[in-house]
């Protein structure tokens, strides 16, 4: 655009006249005034309507102009929108949104693209005016500006004249002020309006949590109150704010908000603190909290957020199921040990009978009471290992850790129930990477581990299969253990389960034995008893391991003790 320049009446000498003189300062005295006007209204107000309206006003009264518009983008479509109009009265015009991104080019894409204004002395000639809106409401001039803030275009604002116009560089440079001026706004009130927006969210989410949500100062006074801390405490957000939380606390516990602060101002956060607090109508309840810090700019605690979640239920049905977990391994327990009795008696009677203390035996004869000690011995298992679980669950088992070599006590078991194992024609072997792997261990527990591992294998490895007893050499004091076998595998999904009690894995058509579901169950809990963990790898058709690891020295010496 070539630059615009005033024409001036001159003297007979070529010089302005004093009136010409005064009705030129008068001139920028009125456009100081205007400007002075859109930057009070834009930086006072964060009405964004009202901003765009006064300063199309104000910008077509300066400028002696009878039509205008301003245009805003819309950052979600990327269209401009008509936001205020003064002289035009075409519903088409005013409802009218412009894309950036249309392939027919326009005056709207020129400015967004140059950030300078566009002007045109006759716009019934200028095909960047296609739509030709304006052309019908009769304007012939019109002059377009850039809505900026920080070299960023937000809009387009528009004057123009149903006369012909020129419009001069000291007329575009006020419109660019106002321009900016009108940026500045926009950017203010956008921001205002994604600020109040965030903060009605956050407002809203901290309102309708499923926790109570306090905040509270310095000092303890309670600053917000949602309507979960109603619920829970039973005192209404007018009752609670302004009050210290020490309304909260039951009697007798006169300095545990201090401590819970004291230790939030060390770590900035405390989780699953279990407390006791007192409701409105006195009633004592159980209650999960989390504490944090609120900080100011300069890092500097100027409150703390308490989050609470009323667990008194959780607590009692949580007791309530120990009460029952205990009546149950008591029953179980109780059960068992008069099980054992009687059983005992059937398997010696059947051992002496098989022994011929009471006489020849026909070959029938011999079949039941092998039949009767078969199922007599299952059955002494079910009850041991029942016994076993319920005296672990109970707490009543006793570790006797010494050194020992696992190898050696592997070759003991293996050789234990080699005889089971080629009964089905399976291959066991014991293989150690150092010949020893001595482990810190209960090496009574140790072995019951192995039998139940090997014994597993056993059962469920096919005929002409092999199992394999491998010891590791310790790694960061640990030793691990893995028994492997070629049977049929168990699915990945199973991995987790396999270790509770009374779960068993998915077995093959063919597997008639399957057990009590409790050997894995009583192998993790003996192992964690030492520090170690149990673990299984499995895929279908390529057979299991089963790992574990236990200490391969002595934790802690009487020396370090003393330390």
């Amino acid at each position: 655009m070539p630059p615009l320049k005033h024409r001036r009446a001159k003297n007979e000498k070529g010089s302005p006249s004093i009136a010409q003189k005064r009705g030129t300062i008068l001139d920028r005295t009125r456009e100081l005034s205007a400007l002075l006007t859109i930057a009070e209204t834009a930086t006072q107000s964060l009405d964004t309507e009202r901003i765009l309206k006064e300063t199309l006003d104000k910008s077509l009264e300066i400028l002696r102009l009878d039509v205008g518009y301003i245009r805003v983008l819309e950052p979600q479509t990327k269209n401009l929108v008509v936001r205020a109009a003064r002289g035009l009265y075409s519903p088409e015009l005013l409802a009218s949104m412009t894309p950036l991104d249309s392939p027919r080019r326009s005056h709207g894409d020129i400015i967004f693209e140059t950030r300078e204004p566009y002007v045109s002395s006759n716009i019934q000639k200028d095909p960047t005016f296609s739509r030709r809106t304006m052309q019908r409401e009769g304007v012939v001039s019109a002059a377009l500006v850039p809505i900026m803030s920080k070299k960023r275009v937000l809009g387009v604002m528009a004057v123009g004249s149903r006369k012909p116009h020129r419009f001069y560089k000291t007329e575009i440079n006020l419109l660019k002020a106002f321009g900016s001026q009108l940026g500045a706004a926009l950017e203010n009130a956008q921001l205002y309006d994604e600020v109040s927006g965030s903060k009605a969210y956050i407002e809203n989410l901290v309102e309708h949590a499923g926790d109570a949500v306090v905040s509270t100062d310095a000092q303890g006074r309670i600053l917000t109150w949602n309507r979960a801390a109603e619920v829970v405490f039973g005192y209404s957000k007018e009752e609670a704010i302004g009050q210290t939380l020490e309304i909260l606390l039951p009697p007798g516990r006169p300095r545990e908000l201090e401590e819970i602060r004291a230790k939030v101002l060390l770590t900035d956060v405390i989780r699953n603190l279990e407390v006791k607090r007192k409701r409105k109508d006195e009633t004592v309840i159980d209650v999960a909290l989390a504490v944090s810090a609120l900080k100011d700019k300069e890092n500097k605690t100027i409150g703390f957020l308490h989050l609470a979640k009323d667990i008194t239920e959780k607590q009692r049905y949580e007791k309530r199921l120990k009460e029952l977990d205990k009546l149950k391994s008591d029953f179980v327990s109780n059960v068992s040990h008069e099980l054992r009795t009687p059983l005992t008696a059937i398997k010696a009677s059947a051992d002496n009978m098989l022994d011929n203390l009471t006489g020849p035996l026909s070959e029938k004869q011999t079949r039941y009471l092998v039949r009767i000690k078969s199922n007599a011995d299952r059955l002494a298992r079910l009850i041991n290992d029942l016994l076993d679980l319920s005296r672990i669950e109970a707490g009543k088992i006793d570790l006797r850790p010494g050194h020992f070599s696992l190898d050696r006590v592997a070759q003991e078991v293996a050789e234990h129930v080699r005889a089971v194992a080629a009964e089905k024609l399976i291959k066991l072997e014991v293989i150690s990477d150092d010949g020893d792997g001595s482990a810190w261990a209960d090496r009574d527990k140790v072995v019951q581990i192995l039998m139940n591992l090997i014994g597993n294998a056993i059962k469920f490895t096919p005929p002409h299969g092999q199992i394999t007893v491998a010891i590791d050499k310790p790694v960061h004091d640990w030793v691990k253990v893995s028994v492997i076998d070629t049977g049929p595998g168990i699915p990945g999904h199973e991995a987790d389960r396999i270790f509770q009690k009374f779960y068993q894995a998915a077995q093959a058509a063919e597997q008639i034995s399957k057990g009590t579901g409790l050997g894995l169950a009583i192998c993790k809990a003996l192992v964690e008893m030492h520090g170690g963990q149990i673990w299984m790898e499995s895929n279908l058709g390529s057979g299991s391991t089963f790992s574990f690891t236990l200490p391969a020295r002595q934790p802690f010496t009487e020396s370090q003790a003393a330390d």
